[in-house]
């Protein structure tokens, strides 16, 4: 039976900096009573996803994201708050993406070690092969993850709250987030979107909405036992993962080629998944690879082109942000930050100080550049002012918490 207190610490959670978010708000004008209501829900079994809101980004690249109701994030922070440590235990160190202390810097700076420690030291011949599994969160049978997640609780996970877990476990990956849901964007941007990346074009049975944070931890284990697969009945010391996208280092190259089309077979036999193939990539260590947004060479690594291009893109567009909107002002120059702290652990002070010098002098009012051109820093009289709005909006008009 779930209590109050657990879908509470779940709320509590799902909150934090989400609060000047219209649903938020919304949801915490009766928080407590919404509360009680969710906790008669689940433990009655009569709990139902509300409807999803989906919307087209077109930065970096054009993507479906579905946005959950507010309180079906507080399910989702529930979920995530009780295996997240069981997942963490039973991963590999070798998948980074969305897991504390690791991320896409993590990754390049593992792929650019296991370069160093293969080669030993750069006196030994060794090949790194990198491929990509096609529309991978489109192509994720719900029936299998399923059923493993159900296995994964009932295995590992030990509350009082056992079978609720596995009930909303459940509930959450078998749910249609497209059916019903409101739509944002204009249907004309759908047409944007490449082949196998929408919901609305998939078999009910496929495909984990992107934007939800289940998805994330839930893509994660389901490509876990592969993570083991390439370690423990292949043999591979040197590999690493961040989504989809995956790399394997070694001295052998025929031991690398004869690996492919196992890895093939075991995607699609287990995983029910499709290596893409025009993304098989097989080099010496010297000519240099592409991951997670850097290209890693011998003793050096650079950023990639795509990620100056979307930095770029992100100076065009906050030049052309109306000056007195503070908000997308600031959302710009997050988005900024984002890729200048990856940048700033590669050899990209030229590029960084060119695009940031590119920035319109009237939008300095709100900000100045921190460091060697390695951070957009808000100043404080404007970070203060937020600040304030979010103290009111927590304790009400007299600010008090």
């Amino acid at each position: 039976m779930v209590e109050l207190e657990g879908l509470f610490e779940a709320y509590y959670d799902c909150r934090k900096d989400k609060r000047d978010s219209i649903n938020s708000l919304s949801f915490e004008v009766g928080y407590e009573e919404g509360l009680v209501d969710l906790c008669n829900e689940i433990n009655s079994r009569t709990y139902k996803p509300s409807r999803s809101i989906a919307f087209i980004v077109d930065h970096p690249v054009y993507r479906e994201v579905f946005a959950a109701d507010f309180r079906d994030r507080i399910i989702h922070h529930y979920i995530a708050l009780r295996i997240e440590p069981l997942l963490e235990a039973q991963f590999t160190n070798r998948t980074f993406n969305c897991r504390k202390g690791k991320g896409t810097l993590y990754g390049v700076k593992r792929l650019h070690e296991d370069i160093r420690m293969c080669s030993d030291g750069y006196t030994k011949d060794c090949y790194i092969l990198k491929m990509d599994i096609k529309s991978f969160f489109m192509s994720i049978s719900k029936k299998l993850l399923n059923k493993r997640m159900d296995e994964f609780i009932r295995e590992n996970y030990n509350g009082p709250d056992k079978e609720d877990l596995r009930y909303l476990s459940s509930i959450t990956i078998l749910h249609n987030p497209e059916e019903n849901c409101i739509r944002k964007s204009p249907e004309a941007k759908w047409r944007f979107l490449p082949p196998g990346k929408s919901l609305f074009l998939q078999d009910k049975d496929l495909g984990l909405a992107i934007g939800n944070l289940t998805s994330q931890l839930y893509a994660n284990f389901y490509l876990d036992s592969f993570d083991h697969y390439l370690e423990d009945t292949l043999g591979f010391v040197f590999h690493g993962r961040y989504v989809d996208d995956f790399y394997i280092v070694d001295e052998n190259k025929d031991k690398l080629i004869a690996a492919i089309s196992p890895i093939r077979k075991y995607l699609e036999a287990k995983c029910r998944l499709t290596l893409h193939p025009n993304k098989v990539y097989l080099q010496h260590y010297s000519k240099g690879v592409k991951f997670t947004g850097a290209v890693v060479k011998r003793d050096r690594i650079y950023i990639s082109n795509r990620t100056v291009a979307n930095f770029r893109n992100l100076t065009y567009r906050l030049n052309h942000t109306e000056i007195n909107d503070f908000e997308k002002v600031r959302k710009c120059t997050d988005g900024m930050n984002s890729y200048l702290g990856l940048m700033k652990h590669t050899l990209s002070y030229a590029i960084r100080r060119k695009n940031l010098s590119n920035i319109d002098k009237k939008y300095f009012k709100y900000f100045y550049i921190s460091g060697h051109f390695e951070k957009i820093t808000i100043k404080r009289k404007y970070t203060d002012k937020t600040n304030a709005i979010n103290r009111v909006k927590k304790g009400g008009l007299n600010g008090y918490d």
